[in-house]
């Protein structure tokens, strides 16, 4: 049972994750979808709208019952939704380790190297010269004309990518079972039953 200060930590933590509040970390979270394009409609696909249609005609075929061409499309679209994931998986598995592993920007040793120096010049409390800023930075190995941000594996080098498309698959199934399920019991009711 939940009590009433664990409730009052829900509402507190709840109300800090409102996601991104800047315009630029919102044109970015809009952005987050078309990351690998799996979350794309299936008419944004070309040929997928045709490969589906014919998945739904041999399927109603099968069947015999022309009715249940709305079962059939749920089925379709779904299967044809998990071939797309596992070819991406396919692709990503061809691909070295390091091209498949994700990446995120961090500050560089030369950049943090510069913000070192510009603390310690800052606390001394005393006018700071250009110069002297320049003779610190060089003289911790600051290498001018180096990138300010590098690459770095993002969850201790783990292939997130592939994660990902595995989530995707086993939601892409799941959908796939629950759409045969349906598509079942409808072929199966009674043709007087209404609720199938």
């Amino acid at each position: 049972m939940t009590t009433d200060r664990q409730r009052a930590a829900n509402r507190a933590n709840a109300a800090k994750s409102t996601g991104p509040r800047t315009k630029a970390g919102k044109a970015k979270a809009s952005q987050n979808a078309r990351w690998h394009g799996l979350a794309a409609a299936l008419s944004d696909e070309p040929g997928a709208v045709q490969e589906t249609e014919c998945l739904v005609e041999a399927i109603v075929v099968e069947a015999g019952r022309q009715d249940l061409i709305e079962y059939a499309r749920r089925i379709a679209e779904a299967e044809i939704d998990l071939r797309r994931v596992r070819r991406a998986r396919q692709v990503l598995t061809r691909l070295p380790a390091v091209a498949a592993t994700s990446y995120r920007l961090v500050e560089s040793r030369n950049s943090k190297l510069l913000m070192a120096a510009v603390r310690r010049l800052n606390q001394r409390r005393k006018k700071n010269s250009l110069d002297e800023l320049t003779q610190i930075v060089l003289a911790a190995g600051w290498v001018p004309g180096a990138p300010e941000f590098v690459g770095a594996p993002t969850r201790d080098s783990r292939n997130v990518k592939d994660e990902l498309l595995e989530r995707y698959e086993r939601r892409a199934a799941s959908r796939r079972k629950f759409a045969i399920r349906d598509f079942d019991a409808a072929r199966f009711a009674s043709p007087g039953d209404t609720n199938a």
